[in-house]
């Protein structure tokens, strides 16, 4: 029972933490735009991107360990959970150690990678905030593994409750800050320190709460050997999202300047937040899914949650896609400033074919399950070298709308095209019936909402006042319109039961009686 209620409760916590992450966002990031100005916000994000990179020598160790411990859990092997678990710190231990070392190299040559574009007082900047990240990624890579495995015990109250503080201790801090006249500098300390913090109760809590041992057992070289048959497939992917995600930084950071940069890292934000409202739900089914793929789960089975939840996470992402679509280029003017303006227009050319794959993403919980992610890898990262020379060659012609093109022609080809017929043919996944079912009802009722709402914009008015109200009423229209003609009778049930129970949470609250 307990179980039932972290997984329900961890999805409602999932959202409570992207509405606060996304909310504060949106409300600090245009601060930080102003307060840094157009050039050092691009250069902000130019050196993030950078360490993003190295960052990937996580080697997709979190993914391998929720795996992992969740299948010793299910075959209630706990000696062979503690040994694998001491194996794992170990390569915790010494990727640490290479990280250390790539990020010594790199920062030496800052000035040759980006000295035809940034001026040297940027570089010197981008030298100080460099180091503080890479120093901060060192001490809290081997702590991923704590996050894996209350992950793995299906523990999802705590680590959100942490997520949800952590944002708004950020957002708080930073404001002041920023406030006082501190820079990029001190948002990159502020996140290190919360990095760390975060990384530690996390560790207690493995230790105090989970009881969890680390103790090697036996020197077994064939569990080296399983750890990184997993894990270097899930590692390919990761570099295959950073150059998906972040290559038109680093190529528009060597090309053009960091405005560009800057313009760039701005549409493909909301991609970002376009991402992150489906992985609610699915990053909290891989346990699940793993133990269904032991107790040898059918393909329909597998099928019938790959529907369930796609079209839940179609019903949010269709809701947040249609209203993009009418107001996102007036709210990127009101947020960011008329410089932006072309922000938005790089949003849409993601989040449109983003918004097929996004529906999809229990399938990749489902091929890590049964460790079958090995095609995903292979294929993603031959079309994202692909994309990095379309990105290239793109990006000289039309800047930052150039580089959005590559990463758009990548999402199709690769995300769509290859793992749909890979999922369909190979994981026995019914494809063909998914899309079916997804659509049946839900797109027309999506296109008939952005159609009828299109008359909204003849509302008057250029400010925050106008649009919100245009956000209101669309967002009544969305609700009727999926309401009475896309969603099915289990949705419907779901969300009644749902709004009956908070009904019943008020009504309770409001006849408590009132102390003295």
């Amino acid at each position: 029972m307990m179980k039932i209620n972290q997984l329900k409760f961890g999805v409602y916590l999932s959202y409570v933490s992207l509405l606060v992450t996304n909310i504060t966002n949106l409300i600090l990031t245009p601060f930080i735009m102003r307060n840094l100005g157009q050039s050092e916000y691009g250069l902000y994000m130019l050196i993030g991107a950078l360490v993003g990179y190295i960052a990937v020598l996580d080697f997709g160790l979190g993914n391998a360990t929720i795996r992992f411990v969740a299948k010793f859990r299910a075959e209630h092997d706990k000696k062979g959970e503690e040994n694998f678990l001491f194996s794992t710190f170990l390569l915790y231990s010494i990727l640490s150690f290479v990280l250390l070392v790539i990020g010594a190299v790199l920062f030496i040559n800052l000035d040759t990678i980006f000295g035809n574009s940034l001026t040297l007082n940027e570089i010197k900047l981008a030298k100080v905030m460099f180091f503080i990240l890479v120093i901060n990624l060192a001490l809290t890579l081997p702590m991923n593994l704590f996050t894996g495995i209350i992950t793995a015990y299906e523990k999802f109250v705590f680590p959100r409750v942490l997520t949800i503080s952590r944002t708004l201790i950020r957002a708080s801090v930073i404001l002041i800050l920023l406030s006082l006249g501190y820079k990029a500098v001190a948002i990159v300390m502020v996140d290190a320190i919360l990095n760390i913090s975060l990384m530690l109760l996390n560790m207690a809590y493995a230790f105090l709460k989970l009881k969890i041992r680390i103790r090697s057992h036996s020197f077994d070289k064939s569990i080296f050997k399983e750890i990184f048959s997993y894990s270097s497939l899930i590692f390919i992917s990761v570099v295959v999202d950073q150059i998906y995600w972040r290559i038109g930084h680093m190529v528009l950071g060597v090309l053009a300047s960091t405005s560009e940069v800057a313009i760039f890292a701005t549409g493909m934000v909301f991609g970002q937040y376009f991402i992150t409202f489906s992985t609610a739900i699915s990053g909290v089914f891989l346990p699940r899914i793993t133990k269904m793929v032991v107790n040898d789960a059918s393909g329909e089975e597998l099928t019938d949650l790959l529907i369930k939840t796609g079209r839940l996470q179609f019903l949010i992402l269709g809701f947040i896609l249609g209203g993009f679509i009418l107001f996102g280029k007036r709210f990127i003017l009101l947020w960011a400033g008329p410089e932006y303006g072309s922000s938005w227009l790089i949003s849409l050319l993601v989040m449109i074919p983003l918004m097929v794959v996004l529906t999809q993403t229990i399938g990749i919980s489902i091929l890590q399950a049964k460790n079958m992610h090995g095609f995903r890898a292979v294929a993603y990262l031959c079309i994202s070298i692909v994309n990095v020379f379309i990105s290239i060659f793109l990006a000289k012609l039309y800047g930052s709308m150039g580089a959005a093109v590559g990463t758009t022609l990548s999402l199709v080809f690769g995300n769509i095209v290859a793992m749909n017929i890979y999922y369909h043919y190979k994981v026995k996944l019914n494809i063909t019936r998914f899309f079916k079912e997804l659509l049946s009802g839900l797109f027309l009722s999506l296109i008939g909402a952005i159609t009828i709402g299109a008359a909204l914009l003849v509302i008057p008015g250029t400010s925050w006042v106008s649009l919100i109200i245009q956000c209101i009423l669309f967002s009544i229209l969305y609700v009727l319109m999926m309401w009475f003609f896309g969603m099915n009778v289990y949705e419907k049930k779901l969300f009644s039961n749902e709004f009956r129970k908070v009904k019943k949470k008020s009504e309770r609250s409001d006849t408590v009686p009132m102390g003295d």
